[in-house]
């Protein structure tokens, strides 16, 4: 009995120690359950691939260089722009015969096409009155005589009306020169087209021509005037004020002036 009992625990204790050997140990790397502890020392390193080196711009014309067109090639207003322009920049780097000449003759065939757009150009306007600026603003000599005279006959008209209504403010100051010389341009202005003219020194003392001005220095510093002369229309009836101009003006340029502000739209006397 007892030998019995022996030879059975000495099998089971060999079963045992068979089983532990064969239980896999967490020291072993295994491809399929590896651990981050895991030494790998049968694998084999596996060799790192080179980053490939970027490529190198190819030897010749650069990639955003304009192609050559040829003339007989040349289909749109771009390509004639774009050709024209490598071409001049070719001459200019290396002004050879060749270079040059190659450039002259797409320069001349620019100037063929845009002889005939002008021709046709002008056949168009000429046909169609809507079309012509001339219509609105004469280009010819005579016809700008009878423009101009009839121009300033409205303008005299315009600023005789609008003496009824409105005046002028003139600022000055008693040492400007500019102001000495505009004072009697004004005052020949009131004369002609009996419109008010109010004098306003910003030094308190008087011209030739408007002895008894306005102290204006106040108002001139409410008014953000900085240079004089300076000339405003002003209305008697709301107050409502526009400059005019700054520095000195000739008669015809203030009326002219009064009557573009005042009787035209924008564009309608350009």
């Amino acid at each position: 009995m007892m030998k019995r009992s022996l030879l059975l625990l000495a099998l089971l204790s060999g079963y045992a120690n068979a089983q532990s050997l064969d239980y896999p140990s967490v020291w072993q790397c295994d491809a399929n359950k590896p651990n981050w502890y895991c030494d790998m020392e049968d694998a084999k390193p596996q060799p790192v691939q080179p980053t490939p080196a970027p490529a190198r711009p190819q030897t010749g014309r650069k990639a955003d260089q304009p192609k050559r067109i040829e003339l007989k090639d040349i289909k749109t207003a771009e390509q004639l722009r774009q050709e024209l322009k490598r071409r001049e920049d070719v001459a200019v780097m290396n002004p050879t015969d060749q270079n040059m000449k190659d450039y002259l003759e797409l320069w001349q065939m620019t100037q063929d096409k845009g002889a005939v757009f002008a021709d046709n150009w002008r056949r168009v306007v000429w046909q169609n009155p809507s079309l012509d600026y001339a219509q609105k603003r004469p280009v010819n000599n005579s016809a700008i005589k009878i423009y101009d005279e009839g121009r300033i006959q409205n303008e005299e008209q315009q600023l005789k009306m609008l003496a009824k209504e409105h005046g002028l403010i003139f600022f000055f100051r008693s040492d400007c020169p500019y102001c000495h010389a505009m004072a009697p341009t004004l005052k020949m202005l009131s004369d002609k087209y009996g419109i008010e003219v109010l004098p306003v020194s910003v030094d308190g003392m008087g011209l030739p021509e408007f002895p008894n001005p306005r102290d204006g220095r106040a108002q001139a510093a409410a008014w953000g005037i900085e240079r004089v002369p300076a000339l405003f229309i002003g209305s008697k009836q709301t107050g409502d004020r526009a400059p005019v101009g700054f520095g000195m003006m000739a008669l015809t340029e203030i009326v002219n002036r009064i009557f573009v502000l005042t009787g035209t739209k924008p564009g309608d006397n350009f």
